[in-house]
């Protein structure tokens, strides 16, 4: 949180030793002490290769919206790998689906949706061990929660991920007790 001036570096420095996390806030101390500390914790938290959080982004929407195009899923799982950047794969989960929302928009039933496609994507994704079962059920937990603000944009949207779930259950990489919790 001080790398990412969240908190002011005071914040460490300032307290006294009766608190339960002391020892928490005494091991950041002497990670934030060490010669290239803010570098070395970016590389920890960061993203696995190095790129910041909006360049992670960016490229996930690049490789999904190439999925969508192309349908290879064999080329879309070497690049979810290249990310290396598994502990954020539930933001992959996230944009694919409101990617395919979007791009289906009010016309989602067509035997070639794109809801479809990422369905089969995430499966693969999974049933090849590269995203696990937890980020997609995260991934849709989150997009959940926007749910009200994507329903601006495509009004249907509510009910294409009640399908796209349905399609996860079936399909074996999302289980009911992952998400029954989630819905509002």
């Amino acid at each position: 949180a001080v790398v990412d001036e969240v908190l002011a570096p005071a914040f460490l420095s300032n307290r006294n030793n009766t608190h339960p996390g002391d020892c928490v806030v005494e091991k950041a101390v002497s990670l934030l002490s060490r010669e290239h500390c803010t570098a070395r914790l970016e590389k920890v938290w960061g993203p696995g290769d190095g790129r910041t959080v909006p360049e992670l982004k960016e490229v996930m929407d690049q490789l999904l919206k190439e999925y969508l195009l192309s349908r290879e899923l064999d080329e879309a799982a070497s690049c979810v790998r290249e990310l290396k950047a598994s502990h954020f794969h539930h933001e992959l989960v996230k944009r694919g689906v409101k990617i395919a929302m979007e791009d289906d928009g009010r016309d989602h039933a067509s035997e070639s949706s794109s809801l479809d496609a990422m369905a089969a994507l995430f499966q693969f994704l999974v049933n090849n061990s590269i995203v696990s079962e937890y980020q997609v059920a995260k991934g849709v937990s989150r997009l959940r929660k926007i749910l009200s603000d994507l329903k601006l944009d495509v009004p249907a949207a509510p009910k294409m991920l009640d399908e796209f779930e349905g399609r996860a259950r079936d399909g074996g990489f999302l289980h009911v007790a992952q998400v029954v919790g989630e819905k509002a």
